[in-house]
């Protein structure tokens, strides 16, 4: 089942149990105008309310995924903005960073052509990166006097502070394959093959136990502990290790041991079939 619906400058088409958001400004190489933003915030939000898609592949129309924010459309009216629209502005794109990084669903992009600036900020935000042969990633906001938004903070966590400061202080950009060698992108697939293979792997997520949606959210809690909290954690972790009180990564474990999905796991298992996951 095949449905298609838009958000302004997004489509969003559902698939089963997942959905495809694409961005739909080719024209402009799907750069970051205040109308897409504000697009791909609502189809975003509607997910999040969506039990019937359970994850979403972020990709962009035509030759680029996104080329950043739109500088004809943004830079102008900022000369003109006071402190306080400024401000709102800003907030704006936070909203939609917080929007795609904490969905509960799995995300993953799927980064065609350019992935610039704002553009690269969102692929960092998705779960998982699949590129294409031709994707070149850069954080420009150097080039622009800028400095980049959401990336000084997930980029260290992702290819490690040297490297992060180096993508980010220099600007420059980085071509497919040497963005999966640093662990930039988790794969890289020929042009043609791009969406058929994340819409593969979203399928397989969106067909996974409720676990799954679990592991997201505890891997993305430890990865903004600081250094402190986490080696508390994990003394904590040593100690109580048969509890589950006061013990994220046990709870968890013991919260999964309750749902019907891990039911219906050990039922296939001594049935020898395949199991079949609803995501409860």
């Amino acid at each position: 089942m095949t449905e298609e619906k838009e958000f302004g400058s997004v489509l969003v088409t559902r698939k089963n149990n997942f959905v495809t958001i694409t961005m739909n400004r080719p024209e402009k190489l799907n750069a970051l105008s205040p109308d897409l933003s504000d697009s791909l915030l609502k189809a975003f939000k509607e997910q999040a309310n969506n039990d019937d898609a359970r994850a979403v592949v972020l990709t962009g129309a035509g030759p680029s995924f996104s080329a950043g924010g739109d500088v004809r459309e943004d830079i102008d009216p900022l000369k003109n903005m006071s402190v306080k629209e400024f401000n709102q502005y800003l907030f704006s794109f936070a909203e939609l960073y917080r929007q795609i990084y904490r969905l509960e669903k799995p995300v993953i992009a799927a980064i065609n052509g350019h992935a610039l600036g704002a553009g690269m900020e969102l692929a960092l935000l998705c779960d998982i990166r699949i590129a294409a042969d031709n994707m070149k990633m850069g954080e420009l906001f150097v080039r622009m006097g800028l400095v980049p938004e959401i990336g000084m903070y997930l980029l260290p966590r992702i290819v490690g502070p040297g490297r992060a400061k180096l993508l980010c202080m220099t600007g420059d950009m980085v071509g497919a394959k040497e963005a999966e060698r640093i662990g930039l992108v988790e794969q890289v697939v020929p042009l043609d093959e791009l969406i058929p293979t994340a819409e593969k792997l979203a399928s397989r997520l969106a067909n996974g136990p409720a676990s799954t949606i679990m592991i997201k959210k505890a891997i993305n809690e430890l990865s903004e502990m600081t250094m402190e909290a986490s080696m508390d954690y994990s003394i904590r972790l040593q100690f109580q290790s048969t509890r589950t009180e006061d013990h994220n990564e046990v709870r968890l474990q013991f919260q999964s041991t309750r749902t019907e999905d891990h039911n219906e796991a050990v039922k296939a298992w001594l049935e020898k079939r395949k199991s079949v996951f609803r995501g409860k």
